[in-house]
């Protein structure tokens, strides 16, 4: 297909618009999208998105506004602020020193903060075997506190199964 716009270079960009209920659709080569205000970068997108989810989340229940997250990276300085500016963070060390803020993001966008979808397929098998024992332990730990014993006594028996006889997972 060919740009609508220059008639001359391949369609990269395809542009949905729906402006009061009309829906228009354009064909643009990537140097005519850019050109227009239709053209949007990805990183703007995300950029638009956290902005709009941080003005959301920073109100409460009650209308009032949320305390400040003031913590600030030992290794490269970035502020929370920094952060809901950019849309991403600095430094690997980010992740621990805005993580109480990042859990609350992550559970209010997808519901959870841990992951739930599917794994790779090299690293899958390995990823789902963790992911099992993680849970088979969990129901160990409340069959024990529920004093269910029978069925603690049969998920210490998959979980031994598992981890084979040197501890590790089999």
């Amino acid at each position: 297909m060919i740009c609508e716009k220059c008639n001359v270079n391949p369609a990269t960009v395809h542009v949905q618009q729906i402006i009061n209920g009309e829906k228009t659709e354009s064909y643009l080569c990537q140097s005519c999208a850019g050109e227009t205000d239709q053209g949007v970068s990805f990183g703007n997108l995300f950029q638009g998105f956290m902005e709009a989810f941080f003005k959301s989340a920073a109100m409460t229940d009650a209308g009032a506004a949320a305390p400040e997250f003031t913590a600030k990276c030992p290794d490269c300085g970035f502020t929370y602020n920094d952060f809901r500016k950019a849309g991403k963070l600095g430094c690997g060390k980010c992740y621990q020193t805005f993580r109480p803020e990042l859990d609350r993001i992550l559970k209010n966008i997808q519901g959870s903060n841990t992951h739930e979808g599917k794994f790779p397929h090299k690293s899958g098998v390995e990823m789902m075997q963790r992911k099992t024992l993680e849970n088979l332990r969990l129901l160990l730990r409340k069959a024990v506190s529920d004093e269910e014993y029978e069925e603690a006594a049969s998920l210490r028996d998959r979980i031994k199964e598992m981890e084979g006889a040197d501890g590790k997972m089999a």
